[in-house]
């Protein structure tokens, strides 16, 4: 436990200068064991082949954040006599994204090294510190440093001319250890990295981050599929054009895909896709981000002019290097980094970006659920790109790839390079959630077989009113005993919202879109009983908590529709109002069980109101509540008999709304009035009366904010009406009893002191 709170746990500020949140965070185990393993094996390397080994936990996961965890504890190991850590990317955005990582975790101190000659000078007299800096700098063959305890930690380890590189490091720093971490698998082929760095020390795989709710998992859709056009292109040459390149290449590579681009950067198909593309995010049920990845800087500008021109689309922006090359074809915005943070905000009207290259890799967008792939991609490259929508996001079950080029169709030769394992997790194909969906689908149509709800969206309200009424009444009886039936309420719950997230995340696949109708109607449904009745907190919707938009059609929403006593212009019912047009519906309604769940959810919600100002009255009227319910669901008492027993129980709590008023007490003392007098009966009521008055005027002098949190105000509390009880004669027998109630009942109404009941006495 001590290791933890020392070593894996950091407060992480919003920004690198100038914060003002700071976020704890605590490792997961699968960081907390891998970074104590790599530990373990540090102290091996550095006394012996100076090959720590390869981290490899999947893009998602926490990797940047398990380095710092790396740091905070290595760092105090006195053997290691204070060593020097030095970060490598091959990116300057990698290496700039991982600095600033240090630097909101409270390493401050922490230098990027911009030249090699700047590297040399700080490395000379370098003590325990942290250095960032980008891999092709070491083109070299004298020594930097000749110390044995500076530990490299190369980031990106899985490329195979990466680590090339970072051998090219070793020859110039010949005694430091060497440590890879990748997001991504080590390929199969790929024997270099183990060379360079050692074995794998440990490994946090895409299945087990999902199964651990760490990333969501990735599914795959092809649409318009006679435009793709990989398949043209999956030859021997293309193989070579897509492998990883150095980053110095990459523009003289690019020249080679002059004829593909041209067939993908066509009008006709670029104005397709971008057509599609905007149907489908509009009709996507998730709130978020979408990308769309495109082959060249020249087709996302296209495309962006296409996107521009629809009425309906979202705010769109091209995110590009060197964007002033097409200032007058794109946004007028081309600071990238206010675009970032833009994208980066789930609130912000920023919805769709267009890249090219950039962003593909150490980017995280929680909010991004889709990337509209228009670009040929294979291996690491594949990998890295489609990890950007397997971030965690609210309630978000899933990251989709939407395939325009044909990578889905040859997947398994795009990532022929990996196992068969990793080439299954990569991604899913969306038939598997249309089949899941499909399954959920027609469970929940049997809990409706006697309802016909075909074409509930063309019903005048009345009849939609009746309809929604009765589907409610149904999934509330046990259609044997007529009763109360809540393990199947239960299971429509449960049931029905699985369907509605395999449903979201579907949408606006064919198969979805064709049960659209019914999938309003049973989600009406479901949000009807939540709002009408009392149902357990994990099935009640939370907004913020939730990334799936709300597609029920506005027309129809569960407090519009679902109103037992309605009727054309009256209004709704409230039990504080109980006029006899009111008990005579309630007594009258054929919907027997949605009529007991609706008047025990009504009468259940303003009791526990009414328990936050007086504690005991309420309490006891809630516990009558329950014992008439417990009676009807075990056949003590018919339908009949408990409607008439919640509408006694309904006027007893409006008589006990006035029932201080008749003793000249405000609502504050009449709490500690029935407090008292239910712990002590001897007492008059006149004695009781001037009694509680003094306990309101002790309270209210002690009465402090926040004062349930500090112990010496609670201490004087119960101290001060210990002397009030004593002075007015009440027993020691009974003192230690009343004192606990009285301290109940101030712990519910003074709870949000001082907004309430803050004023002077």
């Amino acid at each position: 436990m001590l290791d933890l709170i020392q070593n894996f746990t950091v407060f992480e500020a919003d920004a690198e200068k100038d914060a003002s949140k700071y976020t704890k965070k605590m490792a997961m185990y699968h960081q907390y064991f891998g970074v104590n393993r790599a530990i373990d094996s540090t102290l091996k390397a550095v006394k012996g082949d100076k090959k720590i080994g390869v981290f490899w936990h999947t893009q998602g996961s926490g990797k940047s954040l398990s380095m710092v965890f790396y740091i905070n504890k290595v760092k105090k190991i006195e053997e290691l006599k204070g060593p020097t850590f030095l970060f490598l990317t091959d990116r300057n955005d990698l290496d700039q994204q991982l600095y600033k990582t240090f630097l909101r975790t409270g390493y401050p101190m922490a230098k990027q090294a911009e030249s090699i000659k700047g590297l040399a000078d700080k490395l000379k007299g370098a003590g325990a510190e942290i250095f960032f800096t980008t891999i092709q700098k070491f083109d070299m063959e004298e020594p930097l440093s000749t110390k044995d305890n500076i530990i490299v930690i190369s980031d990106e380890a899985h490329r195979s001319q990466y680590a090339e590189y970072a051998g090219n490091v070793r020859n110039v720093l010949p005694h430091a250890s060497f440590m890879g971490i990748t997001g991504t698998p080590i390929a199969l082929n790929n024997k270099n990295t183990q060379m360079v760095f050692g074995n794998h020390i440990s490994q946090y795989p895409i299945d087990r981050s999902v199964e651990d709710g760490t990333t969501v998992p990735i599914y795959y859709e092809g649409r318009l599929v006679p435009l793709h056009l990989m398949n043209n292109y999956i030859d021997e040459d293309f193989d070579k054009l897509v492998e990883e390149h150095p980053y110095e290449t990459k523009e003289f590579i690019k020249k080679k895909w002059a004829r593909i681009e041209e067939a993908i950067g066509g009008d006709d198909r670029l104005q397709k896709i971008a057509e599609d593309i905007v149907f489908h995010f509009n009709n996507r049920s998730l709130e978020g981000k979408a990308m769309i990845v495109t082959m060249s800087r020249r087709i996302a500008a296209k495309m962006y002019q296409i996107i521009s021109k629809m009425k309906d689309a979202p705010e769109t922006a091209v995110v590009i290097s060197s964007n002033k090359d097409y200032k007058d074809e794109i946004q007028k915005e081309l600071d990238n980094k206010e675009l970032e943070k833009k994208f980066k905000n789930p609130d912000d009207q920023l919805k769709l970006v267009i890249v090219c290259d950039m962003w593909l890799t150490g980017f995280d967008v929680p909010c991004l659920h889709t990337i509209y792939l228009d670009k040929p991609l294979k291996g690491h490259t594949l990998m890295q790109a489609i990890a950007r929508v397997n971030r965690r996001y609210k309630d978000k079950m899933g990251g989709l790839i939407v395939d325009y080029i044909g990578v889905a169709d040859n997947l398994k030769k795009a990532l022929a390079i990996y196992t068969s394992d990793i080439q299954k997790q990569a991604m899913f194909p969306i038939e598997e959630i249309i089949v899941k969906m499909l399954e959920r689908y027609n469970h929940v149509k049997e809990f409706f077989v006697d309802i016909n709800y075909k074409d509930w969206k063309k019903l005048p309200s009345d009849k939609l009113n009746e309809i929604f009424s009765k589907a409610v009444n149904t999934i509330l009886t046990d259609l044997r005993t007529g009763g109360i039936d809540n393990e199947k309420k239960k299971r429509f719950l449960e049931i029905s919202s699985q369907l509605y997230k395999l449903f979201s995340l579907a949408m606006p696949h064919s198969q979805a879109n064709a049960i659209r109708d019914d999938i309003e109607f049973f989600e009406g449904i479901r949000k009807a009983i939540i709002k009408n009745t009392l149902v357990d907190p994990i099935y009640i919707d939370k907004n913020t908590e939730t990334a799936i938009r709300n597609l029920i059609t506005k027309g129809i929403k569960a407090e519009k529709v679902i109103d037992i006593f309605a009727k054309q212009g009256k209004e709704k019912p409230n039990i504080s109002i109980l006029d006899e047009n009111f008990l005579k519906d309630v007594k009258n309604s054929h919907l027997k069980n949605l009529t007991i769940e609706t008047i025990r959810k009504l009468l259940n919600d303003e009791l526990r109101r009414r328990m936050k100002t007086n504690l005991f009255r309420y309490k006891s009227l809630l516990q009558m509540l329950e014992e008439i319910i417990e009676e009807y669901e075990n056949n003590i008492i018919n339908s009949t008999k408990v409607i008439e027993r919640l509408i006694e129980l309904a006027k007893e709590i409006k008589k006990a709304q006035t029932a201080g008023e008749e003793l000249g007490l405000t609502e504050e003392e009449t709490a500690f009035y029935d407090a008292l007098s239910q712990g002590k009966k001897s007492l008059k009521d006149g004695d009781l009366k001037n009694l509680v008055k003094e306990i309101v005027k002790t309270l209210r002098r002690d009465i402090a904010i926040d004062w349930t949190n500090h112990e010496i105000i609670k201490a004087r509390i119960r101290a001060n009406v210990r002397l009030v009880l004593l002075q007015h004669n009440i027993s020691l027998s009974d003192v230690d009893t009343l004192i606990e109630r009285i301290y109940e009942q101030a712990a519910y109404l003074y709870k949000d002191y001082p907004r309430l009941y803050a004023v002077e006495v």
